[in-house]
């Protein structure tokens, strides 16, 4: 037998090359303790079967507004094989989004919440008085470069002051430098802001007043109009002209299209809060670097600085590991 290089993985010893597993990959036989292992490559979706070919499929046409059944009818993959998928990249999208957006110089920023929910609706949470936090309404928290269109950081969660101090202390890390940040008017941004951006942000808040919603509204499941809109200053010295919640709104619009899970009026919402958490980390790693975004003409990741071309599902399987 030709001795090789390759070391034992429980003792360390020299082992020698010992044909090969039923894959073809080569097998080795420690000198030492006799033990005999594997030299498997590296798989990119750890433990699932399915081709690498389709789970990109699949995974493009999650990205893409398509329903758990419908991949399912598609790419005849079940469906609890695409959840599965979904939540092994999807967590592993969150950590590779963490990684990669820390320190992006950035001038104009904007933040908002979208509502969606989990299982069911709030009110009927209440109603059946049931005690889940992973139940009921879910708010993504999202923020924004108004110049790159980047989205900087998010957190899942609910519309309460501890989200709200979570969710600026990720800002916080994914910036550097000065900003100007605006937001709508929910009372628990200003103390969150105040404690970890308050040094090097100028804030500003947008105040929209609505008006009284008719029967007619709530049967065509409409929203109330809009009366008057204030602009705040709060922190800092903000361009008033440059307050505004208009892209980050617009950016809402994008998540509503291209998650069937967050869009309003069907049966495809989140059942489990894990699958719902892994739907936006996908959903935000393809929009920032594999998306080519209309207005730039390049990927919101490669505006900001940081990637240099824009980036395949494969590649972001591939970075994710």
């Amino acid at each position: 037998m030709e001795t090789t290089h390759t070391n034992c993985p429980k003792c360390s010893g020299d082992a020698i090359k010992w044909g090969a597993d039923r894959n073809g990959h080569q097998r080795f036989k420690c000198k030492a303790c006799g033990s005999t292992f594997a030299n498997r490559p590296a798989r990119p979706l750890g433990n699932h079967r399915i081709p690498l070919e389709r789970a990109i499929l699949v995974l493009n046409l999650l990205v893409e507004g398509s329903s758990i059944r419908a991949i399912e009818r598609v790419t005849g993959t079940h469906r609890d094989t695409v959840c599965r998928l979904l939540r092994t990249v999807g967590d592993r999208c969150g950590e590779l989004l963490e990684r990669l957006v820390v320190g992006v110089e950035v001038n104009d920023v904007q933040a908002d919440e979208i509502w969606g929910f989990v299982g069911m609706k709030q009110k009927t949470k209440t109603g059946r008085k049931i005690d889940s936090h992973h139940l009921g309404d879910a708010w993504c928290w999202t923020a924004i470069d108004r110049e790159s269109k980047m989205i900087l950081t998010h957190r899942l969660g609910s519309r309460t002051a501890m989200h709200a101090d979570a969710f600026c202390e990720a800002l916080d890390k994914a910036t550097a430098g000065r900003f100007q940040l605006s937001t709508d008017g929910l009372d628990s941004y200003p103390e969150a802001i105040s404690y970890h951006l308050g040094t090097r942000v100028d804030y500003g808040q947008v105040i929209k007043q609505y008006g009284s919603t008719t029967k007619e509204d709530q049967r065509r499941y409409s929203p109330a109009s809009i009366i008057a809109i204030e602009k705040r200053a709060i922190h800092g010295a903000p361009d008033e002209a440059r307050i505004c919640t208009s892209h980050v709104e617009r950016s809402n619009l994008t998540i509503r299209t291209h998650m069937k899970r967050m869009t309003r009026l069907t049966c495809a919402f989140s059942k489990k809060w894990e699958n719902l958490r892994a739907a936006f980390a996908l959903h935000f790693a393809s929009y920032n670097l594999c998306k080519m975004h209309r207005s730039i003409r390049m990927t919101p990741a490669m505006k900001a600085g940081v990637t240099r071309a824009p980036w395949s599902m494969g590649d972001l399987l591939a970075a994710s590991i």
